[in-house]
Parts: C-alpha cells; structure tokens; sequence
C-alpha cells in the first residue's frame, strides 16, 4: 500500500519546447535568488536554489537550512530527496529517481523541466496566482478559526480522514527510514576514505623510516 502511495505521487517533469525553455528561464530570473544565475543545469544540481524557489512563493512550505550547497553527486541527491519528502510530497506530488539522478548529474535540459513542473505545481497550490507571495499563517488553535468553533467530521468522514492521516504517517516514515539509510552509506565512503589514507599515510611513513635507517648503516 505504502509503495503504491509512493508510486501514485511520483512524477516524470515534462518535455519542453524552445519557447517553453525560454519561459522557464525568463520566469527564473525574476527570482532574486542567493546565488548568480550562470549555468542553470550545474546552479541548479544540488537542490538549494530550487528549494528557494518555493520558498519565495510559499514560504511556510521550506525551511532553508535544511539545504546546504553541495559538490558531491550523494550530498545533491540528499538535498533533492529532502525536497521530495518534506515539500513536495505536501504539494501532492513527488519528483522521479530518474529525474533526480539526472539532475544531480548535471543531464542538460532536465533542470529546465523540473522547474516548468514546479511552477505548475506552485501555481495549483496556491489556487492559480503566483503574483502574491504567500506569508506564514500566524499560530491557530486546533478548532478554532477567527474566534469561531470549527465543526468537527464524525463518522465516515472522520474515519477516511485518519486513514489518510495514517497512510501519510506510514509513508513518511519509509522515507525517513530510506533518507537514513542513504545517510548511513555516505558516511560508510567516508569512513572507506578516512581508512585509505591511514594506510596510504602508514605506508609513507614507513618508507621513510627504512630511508632512515638505510642512511643510519650507510653512515655506519
């Protein structure tokens, strides 16, 4: 079921046309963004700049610091996997791994589509306007909006409700599970790559010790 759920959100980012492409661009560059806009493909492979894309319009949706700039393919993939989680999936929809896997490996014409996908997806969320750029909603109690009682669903309503709430529990969990594990084999390369230069640092130190002694006997 989980799965299924998974399935059902993902979403392959459309073919564009050169004035489409054009049309990404010009609405990219009416975005005042952290970073200079040179290359599009490589500024927009770790996720960050996407990340304040959504952020500019509905700014309550993204928390910037989860995503820090990044060069390695693990660490982008990371920053597009968070986004897929913790944003998108809220939006109603999720990016494919094969997008991702693109983008973060800097495929041309990929970061394009996402972004044509993105925009349509900002522009459904936020009921058709992007012009207006949405704030946070101030705090409001549970059951109450304006100072009025919210009625409360009973019955069969009540119970799809939790089922839905469940599911969406059920699924963000094997997320996180999966985000972990990911996490786990970054740190695994690390630790692969911290042992290589022990060894690599023992066998230099070794050589200049037999160096050393050989000039100790030579002088002897």
């Amino acid at each position: 079921l989980i799965q299924k759920e998974l399935k059902e959100l993902m979403m392959e980012a459309p073919v564009l046309t050169e004035e489409e492409m054009q049309l990404v661009y010009n609405w990219v560059d009416e975005i005042p963004l952290s970073r200079p806009k040179k290359n599009i493909t490589r500024d927009f492979s770790d996720g960050v700049l996407m990340a304040e894309i959504i952020h500019h319009y509905v700014p309550r949706l993204v928390d910037l610091h989860n995503y820090s700039a990044a060069h390695s393919v693990q660490q982008k993939k990371y920053n597009w996997m968070t986004l897929n989680k913790k944003v998108y999936k809220k939006m109603g929809f999720q990016i494919s791994s094969t997008d991702i896997e693109d983008i973060v490996n800097c495929v041309p014409e990929t970061v394009e589509r996402v972004i044509k996908l993105i925009q349509s997806k900002i522009i459904g969320f936020k009921g058709g306007k992007l012009g207006r750029i949405e704030k946070p909603k101030p705090y409001e109690q549970p059951g109450v909006s304006a100072g009025k009682p919210v009625e409360k669903k009973t019955g069969p309503q009540q119970w799809e409700l939790q089922n839905q709430v469940d599911t969406e529990i059920l699924i963000e969990k094997e997320q996180t599970i999966q985000e972990l594990r990911e996490t786990i084999e970054i740190m695994e390369l690390k630790i692969k790559k911290l042992e290589q230069l022990v060894r690599l640092k023992d066998s230099k130190i070794q050589t200049l010790t037999n160096k050393l002694a050989q000039a100790g006997i030579q002088q002897n």
